[in-house]
């Protein structure tokens, strides 16, 4: 197998993109059925067949996102930080560009006391998706920036 022309992002094998999609699709199941570990689980799994550097590989921003998201759900927000921080860490996605993870790490710091990073990270989710990122959102979040950022400006 050739190396890889410095720059393209690096492609899993078929069986591999394969596995690692059923994996998900099985995680997916899971949260649905509020079974988090089991979850988790499935996605971890999946992560483990991601070759290093993981965050070179564009799977690897949705699994770990995944994983965070799980941990979000079950307020363990620490461990849901470090997933998000993870998937923030990719250098084959515009990851900054992604309102969800954007969201999730300002609520992961709001909720760990870094007032500063929480309001950056939710008002960039709050300028890539203004109609909607807060939806279904606890309204502590939303409140908060509001009480900590010009939105009206922003606009």
């Amino acid at each position: 197998m050739s190396e890889a022309v410095k720059g393209a992002a690096p492609e899993l094998s078929t069986e591999v993109a394969d596995e690692i999609l059923k994996l998900s699709e099985s995680g997916n199941e899971y949260i649905d059925e509020d079974d988090f570990d089991s979850a988790i689980g499935a996605w971890e799994e999946a992560l483990a067949l991601i070759p290093e550097p993981q965050n070179e590989y564009i799977q690897s921003v949705w699994l770990n996102a995944s994983i965070g998201d799980a941990y979000f759900l079950q307020d363990d927000f620490k461990k849901a930080l470090r997933f998000f921080e993870i998937a923030k860490s990719n250098t084959r996605e515009d990851v900054h560009g992604n309102p969800f993870i954007m969201l999730r790490l300002g609520e992961c710091y709001l909720e760990q006391g870094d007032k500063e990073k929480a309001k950056d990270y939710l008002l960039k989710a709050y300028l890539l998706e203004p109609d909607g990122i807060f939806y279904g959102e606890e309204d502590k979040y939303f409140d908060f920036l509001k009480a900590n950022a010009d939105l009206k400006a922003q606009g």
